[in-house]
């Protein structure tokens, strides 16, 4: 019985697993892109995105990392909202959804001053162990732990080549 018991939960376990959750950071719309360069004054965009199986609202805010200087200027959603993304936002979809789908953009002005490789991240909101989901299309909570970040001024790394090998990539 035992045995049953513990073989029960491990698969619950490994089920969970196969439908994590993710709440994802992009700097483009078309929801391809996680870096942003800061080298001029400017407004940008930043997409949050729930990939998940099903829910119906999540609860988690977005944390800018040591050395980015952008400001807060303000954020969309399609959905019902409560609070700021800056200290804690739990977002209601009114129905429930099966993901991926934008749930938030946020405006930020940009300075062109941030640090070399800062970031913004989605992160739990302060004094919680983890960003929550209302999953399942009950009121289930669960925990997400795959949250996603904008690197900010990082450098692209590169690869050391020859005029030859660019020129290679060009012939007939």
């Amino acid at each position: 019985m035992k045995r049953c018991a513990i073989l029960i939960l491990v698969l619950l376990c490994l089920s969970s697993l196969a439908r994590a959750d993710r709440l994802l950071i992009y700097s483009d719309a078309a929801l391809t892109d996680s870096t942003l360069n800061d080298n001029s004054p400017r407004i940008a965009n930043l997409y949050v995105v729930h990939d998940m199986f099903r829910g119906t609202g999540i609860y988690f805010r977005i944390a800018p990392g040591a050395g980015f200087t952008g400001v807060w200027l303000g954020e969309t959603t399609a959905f019902v909202k409560i609070g700021n993304s800056g200290s804690d936002i739990s977002i209601g979809y009114g129905a429930c959804l099966t993901g991926p789908y934008l749930v938030l953009t946020i405006s930020y002005q940009l300075f062109g001053t941030s640090a070399a490789c800062s970031a913004v991240q989605v992160a739990p909101v302060a004094g919680l162990p983890c960003v929550f989901v209302n999953s399942g299309c009950g009121f289930v909570e669960l925990c997400v732990y795959d949250l996603g970040e904008v690197h900010v001024n990082c450098a692209v790394p590169t690869e050391a080549t020859t005029w030859g090998k660019v020129k290679a990539l060009y012939r007939d």
